[in-house]
């Protein structure tokens, strides 16, 4: 069964229209959930979850939203506990079976380094406090709980955060395979790009669409990036704290010198490209990566509304592209 057309447009819509009413409460949800996870790259995938979450709640007759960013810390509060709590349920064997070997390297480092030192609700209510200096009160709220548990989470976490964490564990990504990415990216030849990827490869522009199998790839995001942006958009590897990634410098008329406007990340399965990530519309881990990297960045806005992002589209380009797409898709 597919949906309607028409449907799916309307979600997107009323989508779009949220993302831009809750922009000016990205900065502060992006600095709890990165305090929270302690990683940028778990930060941004917290955030994104916490926005999908609470847009699927909007259709609750019994909600009742009167302090948005308490509900957007409570809902990415609920989300970090419940992620601990799957984890502590997940036996060994249960982990060596999982499909995505990164996810569970990850998951696995992030609880060992974490739960060795604070429980999820100890770190949620230091941050809540001492970054952002809700009263004890509204902590208990956010974290549904009481005062007093409050006051004690607050006690013990302090001191457990005074013992320093150790660095985090990253999936190996071929440098050798990004650097073919990077090769073919920069000539501008889409099908040597494409045949990196596997047949079931995932792309993601974070915050803005997936698309799945490598034709879906190479023919919207890949193609976009190559062929439909201003800027000369140019691929190079990097590393970023023991994670190869690859950055997309841009040369726009009035910039005097290049910038990096993108990151991607990869996931690799027998030689080839499982997922692609851009960061494209993520400020926060755009800023934070490329900053670390000591690199010039610039930043594109939070979704495709943005003007940092429509100055990088070709239009009449794309107005062609996105016609011959719709074309081809009626028949």
């Amino acid at each position: 069964m597919e949906l309607p057309q028409d449907l799916t447009q309307e979600v997107q819509q009323v989508w779009q229209r949220f993302l831009q009413r809750t922009e000016p409460l990205r900065p502060d949800l992006h600095r709890y959930c990165r305090a929270l996870t302690g990683s940028v790259w778990d930060a941004e995938d917290l955030v994104q979850d916490t926005l999908l979450r609470a847009f699927a709640k909007l259709g609750d007759i019994s909600l009742r939203i009167d302090n948005p960013k308490a509900y957007l810390f409570r809902i990415a509060s609920n989300l970090w506990v419940d992620h601990f709590r799957r984890t502590e349920e997940v036996t060994p064997e249960d982990r060596s079976m999982a499909s995505n070997p990164e996810q569970s390297m990850e998951i696995r480092d992030a609880a060992k380094q974490l739960l060795r030192r604070l429980s999820p609700q100890e770190r949620a209510a230091v941050v809540l406090k001492d970054v952002f200096d809700f009263r004890l009160e509204e902590i208990a709220t956010i974290l549904q709980t009481t005062a007093g548990a409050v006051k004690a989470a607050l006690h013990g976490g302090r001191e457990k955060l005074a013992a320093p964490s150790g660095p985090r564990a990253v999936a190996p990504v071929s440098e050798a395979l990004l650097d073919q990415f990077v090769a073919a990216f920069n000539a501008r030849d889409l099908e040597r790009v494409t045949v990196l990827l596997r047949a079931d490869a995932v792309g993601e522009i974070v915050s803005m669409g997936v698309w799945y199998g490598r034709s879906a790839v190479r023919d919207a995001p890949l193609h976009y990036s190559l062929f439909l942006e201003h800027g000369e958009p140019r691929a190079e590897r990097r590393t970023f704290r023991g994670e190869p990634v690859v950055v997309i410098w841009y040369a726009l008329d009035d910039a005097t010198t290049p910038v990096v406007r993108n990151v991607l990340r990869f996931e690799e399965r027998e030689g080839q490209i499982a997922r692609l990530r851009s960061f494209l519309l993520c400020p926060e881990t755009l800023t934070e990566i490329v900053g670390t990297l000591g690199l010039p960045v610039q930043t594109n806005g939070y979704g495709p509304w943005a003007p940092e992002f429509l100055a990088l589209r070709k239009q009449a380009e794309f107005e062609r592209w996105k016609a011959q797409r719709t074309n081809t898709a009626q028949h």
